[in-house]
């Protein structure tokens, strides 16, 4: 039984893994962070899939948009990945560039941005473009729920 799940997962994660790079809603489990604040002020988490998986977890604090990203790969330096000219929001018809930005270093990094903001969004987007090997990924707030099965 055991065995079986292994091979199902191993299974999964190699579709996965050879899909096209898409960004769509998921689970990521942060530790406490999935707990979230009594006052809402986490956005769902999202994952980018590629050479690179890419998963960001945008929050509301003070006043910014604060955008905790996590890098994976296993045959990419990330070393190169300049998060401050690479990423951009988008909310409102405007384009933001980050006023903070980590860098990436390593096969497993994390990084936080920071958007100064006038009021909590809503709605935006985030567009990372050249992260190898997707050209250009763009992940919507709020993300579009998966359909059900």
């Amino acid at each position: 039984m055991i065995l079986t799940k292994l091979l199902v997962s191993i299974t999964a994660l190699t579709l996965t893994t050879q899909a096209t790079a898409v960004s769509s809603p998921v689970a990521v489990n942060w530790g406490d962070a999935a707990l979230g604040n009594p006052q809402d002020t986490a956005y769902v988490k999202q994952r980018s899939e590629g050479e690179v998986t890419l998963e960001l977890w945008p929050q509301w604090q003070d006043g910014m948009l604060v955008v905790e990203i996590r890098a994976n790969t296993h045959s990419v330096d990330l070393s190169g990945v300049n998060l401050r000219e690479q990423v951009r929001l988008m909310v409102d018809d405007t384009e933001v560039t980050p006023t903070e930005a980590g860098s990436l270093t390593g096969h497993h990094a994390a990084a936080t941005l920071v958007f100064h903001l006038e009021k909590r969004p809503d709605r935006f987007a985030i567009q990372i473009r050249d992260v190898p090997d997707v050209p250009l990924r763009l992940l919507n707030w709020p993300a579009a729920q998966p359909a059900s099965q």
